[in-house]
């Protein structure tokens, strides 16, 4: 049992402690006295006990030093003249309670900058002093940020930047990891998060939404302490901001309009600017987004003369129901409405979907193949890119289609027909056995008697499996991609891989190839600069070498620097120029994802399904290709953002597509020349369906 101090206190609290601790001692030595007297006998031979009689109180902890505002709970051991230890109640003292002064139970509170002695006593005996040093390196002062209050504000608008303060100490350095509590003073609205620490450079930020109503809005930003309370030495603790919303944006012209979806409204949407006067505020930048997959002719426009800004026509997106076109400005918001009637037609290919270098390909239920996006991978032997599925040339069915998704020479794609044999088109294909031609703008045959079951496009080269699992390869072999232990010329006939092994799968990249054996064991041989054959080393081989790190594999696949694998128990391993990690040369482990199913690398991002059909992606996002909603590139596996659940998915070079539960397509990514089955060339950062018509 421990109680605070007998010495002197600067307030009435710590003066009625050190008066409890008086009278505990007075009660605790009379009932010493009255045990010893109660042992006495009643014949008059027993005497009375002596009390116990302290010898040594040593407190539990050395010398040391605390930071303002903190506390601790001291304790000290205490033994008898006899050196058996007692369970006494305990006094304690500060010389310096401006330094650190005690609260019940020997809590010891820092106060302000300074040392001091702290003694234990208990019966007239008291310990050997320690020192304790305050000092004040924490929070000192709260400051705002970069923060000017906006001009225009509406009610219900989030306010257009962060709110954000510095906490800095007495020496003006930043204070990380400090605690600051944002709470909403007037206006109602809502601040996220409510709390927030401090980053190494000091510095805290909350999002402000401000509340329904016109009028004055504001919030405090303050600084807690261990105990969750302001810290009262803190300079502007309770940081003020305020911003005083009005009906800063109007509409004008085409609010409430309905038309079908997919076409554009008759009225062209227009809005205005006025300041909190009322005055039409000119020249400045609004920005106009549409929703559900709409757009408007501009994005950007600038407020005219009479404060009015127009986007030009707003097309209506491919959901039916109400859409939104949404004005910003500053902390201003303003949406305008419109009744999207009729009924999509999703493109619902049956099988076998690639993503390509800026193409998109799949299967219809008769095995023949239509591609939409960027010639002459095409294949229909036009020039001029195609918006829509379009078949190839040819009539010829497929069992499978195969793509190549290499950034930095023209691509191609190739399948394997219903009668085995492979064919190839658009740039590089080399399918002309002769080498007079190495591009075709149409599905044209590999000359080759052997049967196949496979065959994968890689930049300049291809590679393909038979039916027995002999792997050959054919094109470039610069750097030795074709695996036939030589690096020089082009070789226009498929050649055997050396090694004599038998492959269950097979996947060219840019430069390099790897392939899967019967027994799942990873093979790679090529170019190997950024680690890419996953051996350990940089050094290209000429050759099959085993792919480091001892796992077994259901799939592979591999994009331009880099290639990975799904374990036989799900787990997603790369190697190469991995986005996040630098060079890994050999295969990487992304932990804590979930399992998964189905993988597929594009050029320089990767995306793989769960087994209830969840899409994660991760890589480089530069054209959205994760579908994450944004453009940042992510290092580990990111969930696909809509929650489409996908049977099937394909990573291309800048693009990804999927096969939905229902069947339907949906793409996101780069929409360079068509891949994502629409005119629109910006770029989507969620899955969008490819629509082919509309039904009223």
């Amino acid at each position: 049992m421990s109680f605070v101090p007998t010495s002197l206190s600067r307030n009435t609290g710590a003066r009625l402690a050190r008066a409890t601790d008086r009278r505990a001692l007075a009660r605790f030595a009379a009932l010493l006295f009255v045990v010893g007297a109660a042992a006495c006998g009643g014949s008059g031979e027993g005497s009375i006990v002596p009390p116990q009689e302290i010898g040594t109180i040593t407190i539990d902890t050395g010398s040391f030093t605390m930071e303002r505002g903190s506390s601790v709970v001291l304790t000290a051991t205490v033994f008898d003249i006899h050196h058996q230890k007692l369970d006494v109640p305990l006094a304690w003292s500060s010389t310096d309670e401006k330094a650190a002064s005690f609260l019940p139970g020997g809590k010891l509170v820092a106060g302000d900058s300074g040392t001091t002695q702290i003694v234990a006593s208990s019966l007239g005996k008291q310990s050997q002093p320690i020192e304790v040093r305050v000092v004040w390196l924490g929070p000192a002062k709260l400051s705002r940020v970069q923060w000017t209050p906006p001009n225009a504000a509406t009610p219900g608008a989030t306010v257009g930047d962060s709110v954000r303060v510095r906490v800095t100490n007495p020496a003006g350095l930043s204070v990380g990891n400090a605690k600051v509590a944002f709470a909403v003073t007037a206006g109602g609205g809502s601040v996220s998060p409510a709390s927030a620490k401090t980053d190494p450079n000091g510095v805290a930020a909350v999002k402000w939404t401000m509340g329904p109503q016109k009028g004055v809005n504001s919030i405090t930003a303050t600084v807690l302490g261990q105990d969750d309370k302001p810290m009262t030495w803190v300079d502007s603790n309770g940081t003020k901001f305020s911003v005083t919303s009005y009906d800063a944006l109007a509409p004008v012209d085409g609010d409430g309009q309905t038309a079908q979806i997919l076409s554009a409204l008759p009225v062209v949407p227009s809005v205005r600017l006025v300041d909190s006067l009322g005055k039409p505020r000119i020249g400045i930048p609004i920005t106009f987004t549409a929703t559900q997959g709409g757009r408007v002719a501009l994005t950007v426009v600038s407020t005219a003369s009479n404060g009015v800004a127009s986007p030009g026509t707003w097309t209506l997106g491919d959901i039916p129901g109400q859409q939104t076109l949404i004005a910003t400005v500053e902390s201003a918001k303003l949406e305008l409405k419109a009744s999207a009637t009729g009924t999509p037609i999703h493109y619902r290919p049956a099988s076998g979907l690639i993503a390509s270098g800026f193409v998109t390909c799949a299967l219809d239920a008769a095995g023949f193949a239509s591609c939409m996006g960027q010639e002459p991978q095409v294949g229909d032997g036009d020039t001029a890119s195609k918006f829509t599925p379009t078949l190839t040339a040819g009539s010829i069915k497929f069992k499978s289609l195969s793509p190549s998704r290499v950034t930095s020479i023209p691509t191609h794609n190739c399948g394997v027909g219903t009668d085995n044999a492979v064919y190839c088109w658009g740039a590089n294909s080399l399918v002309d056995t002769s080498g007079k031609s190495n591009s075709t703008k149409t599905p044209t045959k590999l000359g080759s008697d052997l049967v196949w079951s496979q065959v994968s496009p890689g930049g300049a080269h291809n590679c393909a499996i038979t039916q027995d699992g002999v792997a050959y390869c054919w094109g470039v072999n610069s750097i030795g991609q074709l695996g036939i232990r030589s690096d020089t010329g082009i070789i226009f006939k498929p050649a055997p891989v050396y090694g004599d092994f038998r492959f269950m799968s097979i996947a060219a990249g840019a430069t390099h190839t790897c392939a899967l054996t019967l027994d799942r064991t990873a093979l790679c041989w090529g170019n190997n600069n950024f680690g890419q054959l996953g051996d350990g080393g940089t050094v290209a081989r000429l050759a099959p070498t085993l792919v480091g790190g001892g796992v077994t594999f259901q799939s592979i696949d591999v994009g331009d620097p880099w290639s990975c694998g799904l374990s036989t128990t799900g787990k997603a391993y790369c190697w190469g120029g991995l986005e996040g990690f630098g060079v890994a040369t050999t295969p990487h482990l992304y932990t804590g994802t979930p399992t998964f199913t189905s993988l597929s690398v594009g050029s320089l991002h990767a995306c793989a399904l769960t087994g209830d059909g969840q899409a994660f992606c991760w890589g480089n996002n530069q054209f959205g290709q994760l579908g994450d909603s944004s453009v940042v590139s992510r290092s580990n596996p990111t969930a696909v953002a809509g929650g489409l659940r996908f049977t099937s998915i394909a990573a291309g070079v800048a693009h990804t597509c999927g096969i939905t539960s229902d069947g339907s397509v949906a793409c996101w990514g780069s929409n360079l020349a068509g891949e994502l089955g629409d005119k629109n060339a910006a770029i989507r950062v969620i899955p969008r369906y490819v629509v082919l018509g509309v039904t009223p």
